[in-house]
């Protein structure tokens, strides 16, 4: 199997670099394509397109001894064996996946060589998409040179290259017990189970999983709110019902909601499929519902505080999706920002490894009224209110009677529940959580 040349399409994505140096380290010959310029000039340079924990040292170790080679030209991909698809499938305004990307990747590879190959499609996409593509290769008489595989990724960001070597499961999708099981042969490491199926079980497997976590997420949410109402501590409810190993105690942590570039997304998408087939999902529905409002909550609780929050001074900690990430690709703390901005409040944002919006890759004429800051205390300073919004290890230990000292307000809303209610109130800081 060492002798197997693996190329990656998406090789600079979240997903396909840590696939691609990952596997260039397990001693595979590696391509990884990406058809921007750019950004392959930039990885050969040695500049990283983000973090990622033990990423840098695996792509300049393998780099280094040949394993791992980055290319703009789709021809380099032409002798290889096994093509894994990483690029993107954003939603479209209607919820659903797009899967634009996949298509065009799929044909790229087909029109750019002679032998065959099998094309493992690690991109979340919606159940049919591999038979649709293999139909697609069919009628473009493109089908002796690919043969499509599923193999759906389980990364999570900043943790996701411990998650390759130490995953919970490898799905495979296929109609050949052989390719299926040359894919799961190539990184599945002893004991951890692996499941050979359809295409479609494994294109459902993922989209399930996520649900399940998001529903979870909306879940607690809304125990949460039943708390507030009641003088519950969902903290203590939620180690509760944890405890019972039927629930297990993760993602029940109540907070803002989920975001990033996955639950959310592919809970929409989930839900279209749903609809394309007449049926609903009133679950999902309910806890894409129950998210959003979670979102709101925060912005209520400053205005039940604070009155109008026109020309009000707000101070924000956290900008990444989640700790321990430089992604702000569909983070929480946007939406919650532009509904900010569109009350009339102006902001003062800090983010541990976030420093502008440039940075995270946005515009930043379409934020007026932001200003960002190198400290969390900073961020305090001369401001009516506090809101964080991402669980930074960083912000667990701030020194709370300066915070107080800097805000005009003594007013703190955290909507990650990462302080003690009591320790609040014993140094005068209104401090309203989630739940508690």
């Amino acid at each position: 199997m060492k002798n197997t040349k693996i190329g990656i399409v998406g090789g600079l994505g979240h997903i396909g670099l840590i696939q691609g140096a990952c596997l260039a380290e397990l001693g595979y010959l590696t391509v990884a394509y990406d058809y921007n310029v750019k950004k392959v000039e930039e990885i050969l340079q040695g500049k990283l397109p983000f973090f990622e924990p033990g990423l840098e040292e695996t792509v300049n170790k393998t780099v280094k001894n040949g394993r791992l080679r980055f290319t703009a030209n789709v021809k380099d991909l032409e002798e290889t064996d096994l093509i894994f698809i990483c690029v993107g499938t954003p939603s479209l305004p209607s919820g659903e996946a797009d899967t634009s990307q996949v298509y065009a990747a799929v044909e790229e590879i087909a029109r750019n060589r002679e032998n065959h190959c099998l094309a493992v499609v690690k991109s979340t996409v919606p159940v049919g998409t591999n038979r649709k593509l293999t139909e697609f290769l069919k009628d473009n008489g493109l089908s002796e040179r690919v043969t499509m595989v599923s193999n759906p990724e389980f990364l999570r960001e900043g943790s996701g290259v411990n998650d390759f070597w130490n995953p919970s499961r490898i799905i495979v999708g296929a109609q050949s017990k052989e390719h299926a099981e040359k894919v799961a042969g190539l990184y599945s490491p002893p004991g951890v189970p692996v499941i050979i199926t359809s295409w479609e079980n494994a294109e459902l497997i993922k989209h399930a999983a996520n649900a399940f976590l998001a529903s979870k997420i909306s879940f607690i949410n809304e125990i949460a709110a039943l708390c507030e109402k009641v003088g519950g501590d969902i903290r203590v409810v939620s180690r509760g019902i944890g405890l019972d190993p039927r629930i297990n105690p993760y993602f029940l942590e109540a907070g803002v909601g989920f975001s990033g570039p996955c639950l959310e997304k592919d809970l929409k998408s989930l839900i279209s499929q749903f609809q394309k087939v007449g049926e609903k999902a009133k679950l999902l529905e309910s806890a894409l519902e129950i998210n959003e409002r979670q979102r709101n909550a925060v912005v209520h609780k400053l205005q039940e505080q604070l009155g109008t929050l026109k020309g009000r001074r707000i101070g924000i900690l956290g900008m990444a999706f989640k700790a321990e990430t430089d992604d702000v690709r569909d983070s929480h703390s946007l939406p919650i920002i532009r509904k900010l901005l569109a009350l009339g409040a102006a902001l003062t944002v800090h983010d541990p490894w976030i420093q502008s919006f440039q940075q995270a890759g946005l515009d930043e004429g379409e934020f007026p009224e932001v200003r960002w800051v190198t400290s969390p205390y900073k961020a305090a300073e001369g401001q009516d209110a506090l809101l964080i919004l991402t669980a930074w290890p960083e912000y667990r230990n701030l020194d709370l009677q300066r915070l107080r000292e800097a805000l005009v307000y003594p007013l703190i809303v955290d909507g990650r529940n990462m302080f003690d209610p009591q320790e609040m109130q014993a140094l005068n800081i209104k401090y309203l959580g989630v739940g508690i």
